[in-house]
């Protein structure tokens, strides 16, 4: 891996970043496994991205520039539009409540430099260092198999069968809401970050209970992450 393939932002400020570039690229240049990984990371403090790596500008191409120039409303600029609304608050609400939440991890579709529209995995971890907080961002194309699972799922929900009959087929915003509860979210959250009523965000966790034939959410979270990726 050489330096360049590392780009820090324009007018980047040295706080916090020559240990932590260092240590990225140390484990860039080792680690076989990174040469596929798109990453990017943004720093909480100065409120901007600071590094992409090669296989990011791959993607993002000549969007690269004004993602670090206007940071994330530029990002969320480039979601699909039925999915902006629900990424700009997930990601808001992960960022705010800082280095305490666990991993954050979703699926939908941007677009690229390209201007074609892609389906990507974003998984988004802080980590604390030099006295700043950095965010993590994880991309990966899961383009393909959305294609895949196009062909094999129903279209009218999601197919949770495990060959047995025992688990019923979620709807689209069932599986939205079973991912938030996997997240730690509570129904007021989840009702904020979709748009809709506390009550209608209690009523399909109460619905996700019976169909997965549980007793609470505990044993909801658990059944359900053995059989679909939350």
């Amino acid at each position: 891996m050489k330096k360049n393939d590392f780009a820090p932002s324009k007018g980047m400020s040295a706080f916090g970043t020559p240990i932590f570039l260092s240590k990225i690229l140390e484990i860039l240049g080792r680690e076989e496994g990174t040469k596929g990984l798109i990453l990017a990371v943004y720093q909480l403090e100065e409120k901007r991205f600071l590094y992409f790596n090669h296989a990011f500008k791959k993607i993002i191409g000549p969007k690269s520039d004004p993602l670090f120039e206007r940071g994330w409303d530029f990002w969320f600029s480039n979601v699909a539009c039925d999915e902006s609304l629900m990424v700009k608050d997930r990601v808001r609400h992960f960022l705010c409540e800082g280095i305490v939440r666990k991993p954050m991890a979703f699926n939908y579709h941007i677009y690229d430099g390209n201007d074609h529209l892609i389906f990507i995995r974003h998984e988004m971890v802080l980590y604390h260092l030099e006295d700043c907080t950095m965010a993590i961002n994880y991309l990966f194309d899961i383009s393909g198999k959305e294609r895949i699972e196009r062909v094999l799922k129903p279209t009218n929900g999601f197919d949770l069968g495990d060959g047995s009959g025992q688990i019923d087929s979620i709807s689209p915003r069932e599986k939205e809401v079973l991912t938030l509860i996997g997240e730690g979210y509570s129904s007021k959250q989840i009702a904020d970050m979709l748009y809709i009523s506390n009550h209608t965000a209690i009523s399909h966790r109460k619905n996700l209970i019976e169909k997965f034939h549980v007793r609470n959410t505990a044993q909801l979270i658990k059944n359900a992450s053995r059989l679909m990726a939350l």
